[in-house]
């Protein structure tokens, strides 16, 4: 058997890395610094108000996309603007049912509330009143007295 050279034996030895190049500058890094807890204390404050004033702000949002769905329903089913907070759902489409049913529904109530033309009874009335260009031709001769025994019966 052959001996291992002294070469062979010997673990191989790390790969030199390279040196760092010390003729140019290396730009500085910043570094942060721990915010002081006073800080973090006024930032979470401001990131907890800053998202109420976000979710008030869609509240808003979707609340006013609401109203204009509404109105939009209610004009296309011809009814007052004044209804359009009467609806009730939350999609157009629930929306539109329930202004159709509220247009039948006050079409029954107009219907109902409008009186049937009355039949004519069998004949016309009589009239009794006369132009006075036909007045009789004799003249009147009633006295006060006549006049006031017709009135009151004395």
């Amino acid at each position: 058997m052959t001996d291992p050279s002294p070469a062979e034996t010997t673990p191989a030895a790390p790969a030199a890395q390279p040196e760092p190049d010390t003729s140019t500058p290396r730009p500085a890094v910043a570094v942060e610094q721990p915010a002081e807890p006073a800080e973090v204390a006024t930032l979470r404050e401001q990131a907890q108000q800053l998202t109420a004033q976000a979710e008030a702000a869609q509240q808003r949002a979707e609340a006013a996309e609401l109203d204009l769905a509404r109105l939009t329903v209610v004009r296309a089913a011809n009814l007052p603007d004044a209804l359009a907070a009467r609806l009730r759902g939350t999609t157009e489409q629930e929306l539109a049912a329930d202004a159709t049913a509220l247009a039948e529904v006050i079409s029954a109530l107009v219907t109902a509330a409008v009186p049937a033309p009355r039949a004519p009874a069998g004949r016309p009335p009589v009239e009794t009143l006369r132009p006075a260009a036909s007045a009789p031709a004799e003249p009147v001769t009633d006295t006060p007295e006549q006049i006031s025994r017709l009135v009151w019966g004395k």
